[in-house]
């Protein structure tokens, strides 16, 4: 379909480079208030009743107990495309976009190979994180997806790739995850959760942890006017036999939020609840049943800041419905910027709007944070069962 048959782009252009040319560095985390979420480490008590959740940037979250770990969308390597990305946005600027394929095509979706960094992987994921025993994955752009295969096959050994159809199909085209099957694992739709039932509860390896996919969507990248654009749009219908090699070939695929419990006690039973989201999407999508948040509150949302804007009531209404204890805001960052330079804001991350909706959203005394990559928030928790 049309992205915007004879729409000039100028303007939207313009107002990107202004932005761009004006994003604040982020040299601390912004929060709701002093001591926002979790507690300070001389009065969390002892490993066993401690859950530590670290932003690892983007959507990347470590969430450790007990020296049981799990990971979410872990991406370090941060291309920068060479002269695409903004300079693109000069080049759409300048021509009449008739269809998505030739807006995709101005921009990152085709043009120059990217490749996991593995050293900035090495560099910067914790060597914690090796424990890992899940990695989910939410959908499959590649900057959620890119790092992940090298991740599995040379630190998380052991763990096991959690994600939609599409995101299977594209983790075959790496040989040492197609020739160890089990490592990456399906979570078909039907299996998923949705606002009106519940989904099916995944178990870790190491019943640390258990999980439940939640049906959700990706919000545009950018709206004109009214008229949306979805970069990596599409699904994978088939193994790949190589991994993608451009940025739009990693596709969207079927994007799910997840409900993540930290297991604990003799039974094995739920002691913290995590909502995570790796994209913001149209309500209700995204939204967990009424029976399986009765069944047990949600201690800390994940929420993903960058495209917020995009779609209508986010990220108010999902709080209404979460009711969570606290909230942790990620992928608010640019991520064409490695992570060893000043962190800025993303150009699709309107911070103003999205601290707005929180504030409107949440009870005065329930806490944010936006906090810096690779900042460790503690929880006390009870592991009594």
């Amino acid at each position: 379909m049309p992205l915007a048959t004879g729409l000039k782009l100028g303007a939207v252009a313009s107002a990107l480079f202004l932005v761009a040319g004006c994003r604040p560095v982020i040299t601390r985390q912004i929060a709701s208030g002093p001591h926002a979420l979790g507690c300070a480490p001389a009065s969390c008590g002892d490993s066993e009743n401690l859950v530590s959740v670290t932003y690892l940037g983007i959507s990347g979250i470590l969430v450790e107990h007990h020296g049981h770990a799990l990971l979410t969308s872990p991406f370090f390597s941060n291309p920068r495309f060479g002269a695409r990305g903004p300079s693109a946005l000069r080049h759409i600027a300048e021509r009449v976009v008739t269809d998505d394929e030739l807006l995709a095509a101005t921009w990152v979706g085709s043009g120059p190979v990217i490749n996991a960094d593995t050293a900035a992987i090495e560099r910067l994921l914790p060597r914690s994180a090796d424990r890992a025993s899940v990695i989910l994955v939410g959908h499959g752009h590649y900057d959620h997806l890119l790092d992940v295969p090298y991740i599995a096959t040379h630190r998380a050994k052991s763990a096991v790739i959690f994600g939609g159809p599409s995101i299977h199909h594209m983790l075959m085209g790496d040989p040492n995850l197609r020739s160890n099957p089990t490592r990456v694992a399906v979570i078909p739709k039907d299996s998923a959760g949705d606002f009106s039932r519940n989904g099916r509860w995944y178990y870790s390896p190491d019943s640390a942890f258990r999980f439940m996919a939640i049906v959700a969507g990706h919000a545009p990248t950018v709206r004109i006017g009214n008229l949306p654009y979805a970069f990596g749009a599409g699904a994978v219908l088939a193994d790949l036999d190589s991994l993608p090699r451009t940025a739009g070939e990693w596709k969207l695929g079927e994007p799910y939020a997840f409900l993540i419990d930290v297991l604990g006690g003799s039974t094995r039973s739920p002691i913290f609840r995590i909502y995570f989201q790796d994209a913001p999407t149209e309500p209700p999508l995204g939204f967990p049943s009424a029976a399986v948040l009765a069944a047990r509150g949600v201690d800390l949302a994940i929420l993903c800041a960058a495209t917020s804007s995009n779609v209508h009531a986010a990220p108010d209404s999902l709080l209404r419905v979460l009711k969570p204890g606290g909230v942790l805001v990620t992928h608010w960052e640019s991520f064409f910027r490695p992570q060893f330079q000043p962190r800025t804001l993303s150009l699709v991350t309107n911070l103003r709007l999205f601290t707005r909706s929180l504030r409107r959203a949440l009870p005065p005394k329930t806490g944010w944070v936006m906090p810096l990559p690779h900042q460790t928030i503690r929880f006390r928790v009870s592991d009594r069962s």
